[in-house]
This record gives C-alpha cells, sequence and structure tokens, in this order.
C-alpha cells in the first residue's frame, strides 16, 4: 500500500475490481437476507452528468451501502429515461438522428456514473427507447384501452408552434415554452387520454398509509383538488339550465352574479343572444392564448359581461348577471361558479373592479369575535378575512372594528351593502338575509339549501385526465390502427413492439412526423389490410417512467414486463428517492399506473413506493442556480480529477440533511477540507497497533457507532460525518489505535467513502469492507460513568465539579478542596460541616 493517499489511483482500481467479481449484482434471494429495493429516479440522457446527478444518486447509495452491510439483500438498479423532446430537438439542431445522439450520452454518462463509485446493479440496465422496454410500455396501454382506462378525445392543450407539439402545464412558464422560450396557444386537439380521475379518491386517500414526508402528500393532495360540495341550477333565460358546482351552498342567497370560463361550450350557443358579442368574442381570442397556469395566477380581474344573458339565483329568484372571466377554467368542476363578493376573496376583489353588489348572508361565529378583524372596504380595494386569520392589533381596536362590522350589517335590513361600506368575510356562522334559513349553521344550511333548490351533494377534483399525446419522434409509438372506418383497435401482443420508423425527417412542420413515413403506412396495410392506417403520435415520456420500476426486476424477460414472483420478492419499493419538481407529474403518474395495473390484476399492490426522499439543490458557488451563462456550473469530473471521487460524495453528504429540500451552495474550500480529512484517515494507519486502544476511545467509539447508525438511517449524512470528524480528532491525539477500532472507524465510514475504505481495509483483510457487517455498538460503553454535582456553599450553588460516579465522601472533599471557585468562599473561614449525597449535592457549611 502506498505511503501516500492517490485517490486517481485507488478508485480505479476498487471500481474495475468490484465490476469484475461482481459485488453488487443482486441476486432474487440470498439466504436469510430481507429483500430490499431503494431506487433513485433515472437520469435524462442529456450528455454531461453535472454536480446535480452527484447529489441524486451517490447520497442514495450511502444508503444502499449501509443496508447491504446491515445484512439485507439491496436492490440499487439504474438505467436511462432515453425517450424525450430534447433529444429529437437536438438531433435536428446537428443534422443527427436522436438515437444516435442518446445512445453517445448514454455510453459517456455510464462511465460518468461509475466514476462515482455507487454500487449499481448494471446487470439490470434499462433504456426506455430500448424495443425490448418499450414493448411493454404498449402492452400495457393497449390492456388500460381495452378496459376502458385510455380513450381519444378533443381536449385543449397548449401548443408550442416553435417545437410543434403539445406541452404539460408545467412545461409552460409566463406564457412561453421552458424549451425553447416561444409563446404558447391554446388550441383545441385530438389526443389519446388516460382516465386519471377515475383513482382520484384513492390517489388520495391512500396517502394515509404512505411513509411520506406531510409535504409531499399535501402537495398531491392540493393537486388533485378534490372539493366535497353541490351542484346548483341556475336558470338561464327561459327553461334552461346551468350547474355551478360550490362548496359553500350556505352562502346562495348572497350570489350576485355568476362567471362561466370563456371556453364554456354554452357560450357559442348563447351567440344570437348576446348584444355584444364582438367584445365577448374578442375577449375569448386573448383568454385563449394564455395558459391555465397564468390563468390561475394573474392578479388582475379581467371579465366581460354576456348582456342579454340573465340568470335566476335558484334560492332569491331574482335575476342577476352572467359574465365571463379568465380564472374561471372550463375543466374545473362545472365551468361556471356562482360569486358571492361578501363571502370570497376572489369574487370580491372581481365584484369591486367592475362594480357588483355585494350581499351579505353570514354573520360569523361569536368564537371569531375579538380573534379577528372584519375589513370594511373604502369600494376600491378588498382584503377579506379568512377564519382564524389574525393581525397586529390592540383588543381595543379590534373590539371597535367588530362594533362597526356589526353596526353595518345589522342596520342593513337586506343586507345589501353601499358603497363605502362593503364587508368581505368569508367566516362560517349562522345564516342572516336567508328567508327560512336564518339562524342555521353553516354545515347545517349547506345540505338543507341544496335540497331545496333541487341541486346535489357531490365531490369535484381539480385533476384532469392524463393526455398523453405528442406530435413529435422520439418517443414510443402509440399502439392504435385505425380500420377503414376510422375506428381505433389495439396492436395485438404478438405485433409488439410496433417499433419507430427510420424513414422519417424530424423537422418540425406542425404534423407528427410519423406520418410521413411511408413504411409505417405499408407496414400497418401489410399486417392489417388495405385501408387500415396507423396511428402517428407517440407517448409523453412520462408514461415510460411510471411503470419503469417492475422492467429492473426483471429486464430480460421476453413473455411479461416482469414475472409475478420477482414483483411480489422486490416490490413496494422501499424507498424512491428523487426530486421535488416531480411531485406532480411522475410521482403522481406512476401511482396512477400502479392502481390501473392494480385494478386490472397486473400487480398484487396498489402503491409503488412505501417511502419517498426528496432532495435538495446544489447552487453554483455564487449561491445561485447553475447555469452555463453564468458562468457556476461545477463539472464534477474536473473536481474528481483533483481530489478524488471519495471527497465529492463525502462532501456532498456534510454539505446538509439530505432527506430535508433546501439550497446548498458549492463551496470548493468544502471539498478541499474533505479531502484533507481523508488523507488524515489514510495517515492515521500508521498509528493501528496489535494491541487495543484505551478504553476512554473505546468509549468514545461505540457511541459514535451508535450515533452514525441512527443518522445515516434517518439519511442524516451530514451530522454523522461530523461524528466521524470528531472521532478522528479523539484517535490523532493516541499514540496508538488498536486494529480492531480502526477496523470499526473504516466500517463506518465505507458507505461514505467507499474506495479509501476499501483501500484500507485491504491491508488487514481479503474479503470487501463492503461485504463486512456494520458495527454494532456495546450497551456497556454508553453508560456514562461520570457525573456533574453541584457544589453548594452554605446551600447556594457556587461551582460545579465533574466526578466519576461512586466516588467516596473523601475523595470527593480532597477534590473540591483544591478548586479555585471554592477557595474564595472558604478561604479563612470555619468549616462546620460537609454533607455529601453520593451521586447528587457536595454540600459544605461553613
Amino acid at each position: 500500500m502506498s505511503h501516500e493517499y492517490n485517490p486517481k489511483e485507488i478508485e480505479k482500481k476498487w471500481q474495475d475490481t468490484w465490476e469484475k467479481q461482481g459485488i453488487y449484482t443482486t441476486p432474487e434471494s440470498k439466504d436469510g437476507a430481507e429483500n430490499m429495493y431503494l431506487l433513485s429516479e433515472f437520469p435524462y440522457p442529456s450528455g454531461n452528468l453535472h454536480v446535480g446527478h452527484w447529489y441524486a444518486f451517490a447520497m442514495p447509495d450511502i444508503y444502499a451501502r449501509l443496508k447491504r452491510m446491515q445484512g439485507y439483500n439491496v436492490l440499487y438498479p439504474i438505467g436511462f429515461d432515453s425517450f424525450g423532446l430534447p433529444a429529437e430537438n437536438a438531433a435536428i439542431k446537428r443534422g443527427l438522428d436522436p438515437k444516435e445522439w442518446t445512445y453517445g450520452n448514454i455510453d459517456y454518462m455510464r462511465n460518468q456514473l461509475k466514476s462515482m463509485g455507487a454500487s449499481f446493479d448494471w446487470s439490470r440496465e434499462i433504456i426506455t427507447s430500448e424495443p425490448e422496454f418499450y414493448r411493454w410500455t404498449q402492452w400495457m396501454f393497449t390492456q388500460f384501452f381495452e378496459n376502458d382506462l385510455v380513450y381519444r378525445d378533443i381536449t385543449k392543450v397548449n401548443w408550442c408552434e416553435q417545437c410543434k407539439t403539445i406541452l404539460a402545464n408545467e412545461q409552460v412558464i409566463a406564457g412561453k415554452c421552458e424549451r425553447c422560450g416561444s409563446e404558447v396557444i391554446q388550441k383545441d386537439m385530438a389526443q389519446w387520454m388516460l382516465r386519471i380521475t377515475k383513482f382520484a379518491d384513492p390517489l388520495i386517500d391512500d396517502l394515509e398509509k404512505l411513509n411520506w414526508d406531510e409535504s409531499i402528500k399535501q402537495a398531491q393532495r392540493e393537486w388533485i383538488g378534490r372539493k366535497e360540495g353541490s351542484l346548483i341550477p341556475f336558470e338561464i333565460q327561459k327553461n334552461e339550465n346551468l350547474e355551478v358546482f360550490t362548496t359553500r351552498a350556505d352562502t346562495l342567497f348572497g350570489v350576485t352574479y355568476i362567471v362561466l370560463a370563456p371556453e364554456h361550450k354554452k357560450i357559442q350557443k348563447w351567440k344570437e343572444q348576446i348584444t355584444n358579442w364582438a367584445e365577448v368574442e374578442n375577449y375569448v381570442q386573448s383568454v385563449a392564448k394564455k395558459s391555465e397556469r397564468d390563468r390561475q395566477q394573474t392578479k388582475e380581474k379581467t371579465g366581460v359581461r354576456l348582456e342579454g344573458i340573465t340568470a335566476i339565483n335558484p334560492a332569491t329568484k331574482k335575476p342577476i348577471e352572467v359574465w365571463i372571466a379568465d380564472y374561471v377554467l372550463a375543466g374545473f368542476g362545472t365551468g361556471a361558479v356562482m360569486a358571492v363578493p361578501a363571502h370570497d376573496e376572489r369574487d370580491a376583489e372581481f365584484a369591486l373592479t367592475h362594480d357588483l353588489p355585494f350581499q351579505f348572508v353570514i354573520l360569523p361565529s361569536a368564537g371569531e369575535i375579538g380573534h379577528s378583524r372584519p375589513l370594511i372596504t373604502s369600494g376600491e380595494n378588498v382584503s377579506i378575512l379568512e377564519a382564524g386569520a389574525h393581525e397586529e392589533k390592540g383588543q381595543k381596536q379590534i373590539n371597535a372594528e367588530w362594533h362597526a362590522f356589526y353596526d353595518i350589517i345589522e342596520h342593513d335590513k337586506d343586507g345589501l351593502l353601499p358603497k363605502g361600506k362593503r364587508v368581505a368575510c368569508s367566516f362560517e356562522g349562522r345564516l342572516i338575509h336567508s328567508g327560512e334559513f336564518n339562524g342555521l349553521s353553516s354545515e347545517e344550511a349547506r345540505v338543507k339549501i341544496t335540497k331545496a333548490v333541487g341541486g346535489t351533494l357531490t365531490k369535484t377534483y381539480r385533476l384532469r385526465d392524463w393526455g398523453v399525446s405528442r406530435q413529435r419522434y422520439w418517443g414510443t409509438p402509440i399502439p392504435i390502427v385505425y380500420d377503414p372506418e376510422g375506428l381505433p383497435h389495439s396492436i395485438p401482443l404478438e405485433h409488439l413492439p410496433w417499433q419507430l420508423p427510420t424513414d422519417v425527417d424530424y423537422t418540425p412542420d406542425g404534423t407528427a412526423p410519423l406520418a410521413r413515413s411511408q413504411e409505417l403506412r405499408e407496414r400497418t396495410e401489410n399486417i392489417f389490410g388495405k385501408g387500415w392506417t396507423p396511428e402517428v403520435d407517440t407517448m409523453d415520456t412520462f408514461v415510460d417512467s411510471s411503470w419503469y420500476f417492475y422492467r429492473y426486476l426483471d429486464n430480460k424477460n421476453q413473455d411479461i414486463f416482469a414475472k409475478e414472483d420477482f414483483i411480489k420478492q422486490w416490490m413496494p419499493i422501499s424507498l424512491y428517492f428523487g426530486g421535488s419538481e416531480h411531485t406532480t407529474m411522475h410521482l403522481l403518474y406512476s401511482r396512477f399506473w400502479v392502481k390501473a395495473l392494480h385494478s386490472l390484476g397486473l400487480v398484487p399492490h396498489s402503491e409503488a413506493y412505501e417511502g419517498r426522499s426528496n432532495r435538495g439543490l446544489i447552487l453554483g458557488p455564487d449561491g445561485q442556480k447553475m447555469s452555463k451563462s453564468k458562468g457556476n456550473v461545477i463539472d464534477p469530473d474536473e473536481v474528481v480529477s483533483f481530489v478524488g471521487a471519495d471527497a465529492v460524495r463525502m462532501y456532498l453528504a456534510f454539505i446538509g440533511p439530505f432527506n430535508e429540500p433546501g439550497n446548498y451552495p458549492w463551496d470548493p474550500n468544502g471539498v478541499v477540507g474533505v479531502k484533507r480529512f481523508l488523507e488524515r484517515v489514510w495517515r492515521l494507519r500508521e498509528k493501528v497497533s496489535k494491541e487495543p486502544s484505551e478504553e476512554l476511545f473505546v468509549k468514545s467509539l461505540h457511541q459514535t457507532i451508535k450515533k452514525v447508525s441512527e443518522d445515516l438511517e434517518r439519511l442524516k449524512f451530514n451530522t454523522a460525518i461530523s461524528q466521524l470528524m470528531t472521532l478522528l480528532n479523539q484517535a490523532e491525539k493516541l499514540e496508538k489505535i488498536g486494529e480492531g477500532e480502526y477496523k470499526i472507524f473504516l466500517q463506518l465510514l465505507a458507505p461514505i467513502a467507499p474506495h479509501i475504505t476499501e483501500e484500507l481495509w485491504n491491508s488487514f483483510e481479503d474479503t470487501s469492507i463492503h461485504q463486512s457487517s456494520f458495527p454494532q455498538y456495546n450497551e456497556r460503553f454508553l453508560a456514562d460513568d461520570e457525573k456533574t454535582l453541584p457544589i453548594q456553599i452554605n446551600g447556594k450553588n457556587r461551582a460545579f465539579i465533574k466526578v466519576k460516579k461512586g466516588i467516596s465522601e473523601k475523595e470527593i472533599t480532597d477534590l473540591v478542596l483544591t478548586q479555585d471557585e471554592v477557595k474564595k468562599w472558604v478561604s479563612g473561614k470555619e468549616i462546620k460541616k460537609i454533607i455529601y449525597k453520593e451521586d447528587k449535592i457536595f454540600n459544605i457549611v461553613i
């Protein structure tokens, strides 16, 4: 073994040795070992690993190595999410085949992933663009098609003219395409839809049984957006009803207008009756250019009244105005909302902007009075009070404001508030100005009013079905063909994989590239008959990542996506590591996919992930998100060439708690400091002796075993490393360290720094340190044999002293009287008595 620590030399050596020996190749089962499936979200082959990739894969590897050493049969596989728009755009830009660009990147990234020393089982590698993989993506799609879990429909989509494809809402940023920055428009298009909404309730309800952070669960609940409420019929014109969904039927007497989404189908139907049609049409066209996300986030309350159209409030029987506004979306609820300005912030802001009436119908519960403040508006703006809100105001002022509040609403006989005295308050309470329902609680009134006006109690969801059609080449072909009458049929398994044709011009022109393939048309007619045509869209790449984890279990099986026995042995995944940006897309889509498979009896479970850990973000040295344009991108290959992979791994583990999403700036000095720590571990080898270490160090060692074990288990890698650093400081002060104790130290460090520990271990043992058992602490060494006692003078604490437990009165008296802090109190005084209660108190009476 070299006298100097040389990471370049030892890291490549051990990477090659591990691969040759196959020590990370996972058997389906191992005698006496429990199976544990750990997984990191697989990477897109962009061409070069950045520091974020190291953080994503090397940190979970620490946990995987720990669990192996603890005796688990750990599966930690890797693959590539290789279909997608970036490859196609890069191919067009460079004049390459997308496959050539993608697979070149995969080869490069595969070597980079191996350089970090991660313990991946490479024998299970998957690549989603391989026909052997997407054959089963297509087969699952056909199963969904045959069971009415997928359908074709005309829907409004986000369309990028530059990329010539549909974009998900999440891919539209401030009305522009996140890929190219072009304006995104709304467009009606036919596309294949997956019935994710059929599983909306279990997608929410089953979150309760998952061992996930509550913030992740709540993000999914909000995205699905389940609301329990009422469908209320409003009469429009004569004998035509418009259903409106509301969670606050108790406020129905306060509805002063209704608002429709600009794309609502009723609007075109009323064209002849709308007297300001030109104004309405212009507004509808302007809204069509906005994404749904932008419409929801905009603060400006724009809208147009449908002049000539009137609705009847079913509670008051009075006519009310009908408006269209961009904040109402056709896909949410019924695409129409009832507006109650006196009891809803959004409605209040819209009403003040457009001079619409406020009708007060709910008197807040007594429990709210004095704890929160009503807001009396000036007639120009409003800030509504939510139940339980608190302001930094004196109690007198709060009470005065409530007095003014009651003065307005109780002296206004019908609750219709004049300008300048408009009140907005969203509290639940008891009903007023609501006819026969006056005095009822909000909760009771919701049910009774709904029934009284002929409405129904129901639930609605923000979630909508998942459109998976994409007008691009580099994706999984949708396995559908159309007969001469235009009816769709799924492609049988015997003809899968339904492969991508190669005679395709990828240049975007607004049509799907596959539509320009003669080979695809001929293949379809040769197999299915004259007049049959192929589907020419490809699938959203989130489809591939919705089930990929099953293929790792049986990646060479030609008969099924994975053997049932293997699925039962490994699933669900014990812990799934990923980015928080995927919480409401990939993570939600894959949960749906598994539930759909389960509903068809294809898998025995309804959830894929028992545990989920979201990671943070590594920023540039300037504290900003890494970007080539900012010149703050850290190339891990370059850093590794200077300090080694172990130092980079350990620095990233030390930068902050891995299981708590946060932003961590890269510190070049920090990674150099970690390299110095590893050099000290290397030099400590020179102090190793056959004789055991002194007992005080052994005690510290066992305390460290306990601390490191607990911290690694909780993914608190940073505090585990801090404890190891403390122990190293103690070890360096020893004249010698026992071989057994040094080896335990190496085992504790092994999951974090696998190369250096393997090299040092190899100087003592012939087997791999990573196949050894993780150390266990001895309780005997954890007991604290020292005690801190207060020293009292005439019953008052004057000093403290640390002594061995069970120390005799003579021993402690001799020790106490030598303390400077005690001498100043007893010097020149007569000591009348010593009171000593063992391990509790020492009192000197003078």
